[in-house]
Formats: C-alpha cells, sequence, structure tokens
C-alpha cells in the first residue's frame, strides 16, 4: 500500500510539471504573437512622406506664392498617396481651382488647368502670373497655306506677321494726285509663338493689348494676314518704323518698268492687212472627163 502511494504522488507531479510547461509556451506563444502584431502595426503608422501643405489659407483663382506652402511629413495611405507634390517650387505661380485650408495637402488635382483644349499651354514652363506680368493670351487668325510658308508651320515654331489692310483715302485727298485707295502691308508683330494649328487656323500667344487688334482686324473684314518662319536662334525685335509696302513704293525701290500706251499718244494705229485664204486641194474642183 506504501508503494503505490509513492507511485501516485511522483505522477501527480510529474503532471503539475508538464502543465506548467505546457502552460509557459503557450504564454510565450501568446506574447511573440501580440508583440509582433503591434510591431507591425506601429511600422504601418511610421510610414510618412514629404508632402507640401498650405500654410495658411489659399484663396481659389489666386496665384500661389512661396509663403503659401510648407513641407510636412504625412502618414502616406491610399487616400493620399496620389497626387502629393514634394517640391514647393513646383506649386508657386500655379492657379487653385478651389480654395485650400490651412495644413490641407495641395496635390495636383487642385490645380487649374493651365491649358487649353487643344493640349496647349499659354505660359511657358518657367513663368508665373503676378502683379506686373504680362497678361498672355491665346489668339486665333487664319493665314491661307500660300501666305504660311507653304502650309509647313508647325506647333512651337516662332513667326512674324504681316497684316496687309485696305487703306481709303479721302476723296479730297485722291484729288490732289499724290494718295489713292490701295492695299498696304507691313510687319506688325514680331516673335509670335505658334500654340496650335488646325489647317488655316493658328493659335498664336500674343498680350492682351494685340489679341484685341488681330480680334478687330478680323472682325471688320478688311485686313489680312501672312506669317514668316524665324529661325530658331533668332530672337531679335527688328526696327520696323521704315518698313512697310504699297504696290508703288515696290514699283519705285525696284525700277519696275511702268507699262507705257501703246501706240504712244494712245491714237489709232494701222494694222496688217488680213491673209487671204488659200483653198485646200481637197476642196479643188474635179478635172473634166
Amino acid at each position: 500500500m506504501e508503494m503505490e502511494y509513492k507511485d501516485n504522488g511522483r505522477r501527480g507531479k510529474i503532471i503539475i510539471v508538464l502543465g506548467l510547461m505546457l502552460a509557459l509556451l503557450a504564454g510565450g506563444a501568446a506574447f511573440l504573437l501580440i508583440n509582433t502584431a503591434q510591431q507591425n502595426a506601429g511600422q504601418g503608422a511610421l510610414q510618412t512622406v514629404s508632402a507640401v501643405v498650405a500654410a495658411r489659407a489659399i484663396p481659389a483663382r489666386k496665384p500661389i506664392e512661396p509663403g503659401d506652402l510648407a513641407v510636412r511629413e504625412v502618414p502616406l495611405d491610399a487616400t493620399n498617396a496620389e497626387g502629393i507634390v514634394t517640391t514647393p517650387a513646383d506649386l508657386v505661380g500655379k492657379v487653385l481651382a478651389v480654395t485650400v485650408l490651412k495644413d490641407q495637402l495641395v496635390t495636383t488635382n487642385l490645380i487649374a488647368s493651365s491649358t487649353g483644349g487643344g493640349g496647349f499651354s499659354i505660359l511657358q514652363p518657367n513663368e508665373t502670373v503676378g502683379p506686373d506680368s504680362e497678361a498672355w493670351r491665346a489668339v486665333s487668325l487664319t493665314i491661307p497655306d500660300d501666305r504660311a510658308v507653304g502650309g509647313l508651320l508647325v506647333v512651337g515654331q516662332t513667326i512674324d506677321i504681316f497684316v496687309t489692310a485696305t487703306v481709303n483715302v479721302p476723296l479730297e485727298l485722291a484729288t490732289e494726285g499724290k494718295y489713292y485707295t490701295d492695299r498696304s502691308t507691313k510687319i506688325t508683330y514680331q516673335d509670335v509663338v505658334i500654340l496650335a494649328r488646325t489647317g488655316s487656323l493658328y493659335v498664336i500667344r500674343v498680350s492682351l493689348a494685340v489679341a484685341e487688334e488681330i480680334t478687330h482686324l478680323q472682325a471688320s473684314g478688311n485686313a489680312s494676314f501672312s506669317a514668316v518662319l524665324r529661325p530658331e536662334q533668332d530672337v531679335r525685335t527688328v526696327d520696323v518704323s521704315k518698313l512697310g509696302s504699297t504696290t508703288n513704293l515696290i514699283i519705285t525701290k525696284y525700277g519696275l518698268p511702268i507699262p507705257e500706251t501703246y501706240p504712244a499718244g494712245g491714237g489709232a494705229f494701222s494694222t496688217l492687212p488680213p491673209l487671204q485664204a488659200t483653198p485646200s486641194p481637197s476642196s479643188s474642183p474635179a478635172p473634166a472627163p
């Protein structure tokens, strides 16, 4: 009876030890799993990106100034992974389509488009809009191919534009014998960039004042345009104060001969007598038999 009691006591101790060991293993595994999950969660929260945000509220349709922007580290997730701008200089001068609040991300989809419907940009990549900057506009004009370097002009080239208009001389000046109504041509707009082209319709970049002039000339129907191509390297502005052409100026400058009345004096002149018709052999009468 005594041996059986000792065996039962030893077996119980072994069971207790095994239970403690299993409990320790289970607790360690649980701790490891919880710690790993916490580390993964912590690593996900630490994924940040440098992004441009509004340092203050920026109204819509207002060019962005350097003081409007700041760079902050923001968490990166599916809601802001696209359209982030990392360099403030890329946004300076751009115009927002909507008002952006302080500390809000300034993403590319908030920028008002600077391109026209044909995919052209009025401003050059390094240009911004400021209080003293030129008011650039895109305006269209029609130039037939025969007056546009044979229709070979392409987008991005720079051209000079000639205007040909009818100059109406009042009757009291015309009777003096010096002036008369005729068409006159002069180079009017220089170093103009072609933004887009569709057939004989050209879209060019000009100042607001020039856009107004071109619009008026086309609406009046009294003017036509011609274009000449500039070399890419030539950005000079030519002094045109002594240029301009009329038919008589060209005749005088190059000494074109002036047609004279023939015969001299405008009187009647004798003509050669008419040629006598010669009968053809086929029309001769047949010989008598």
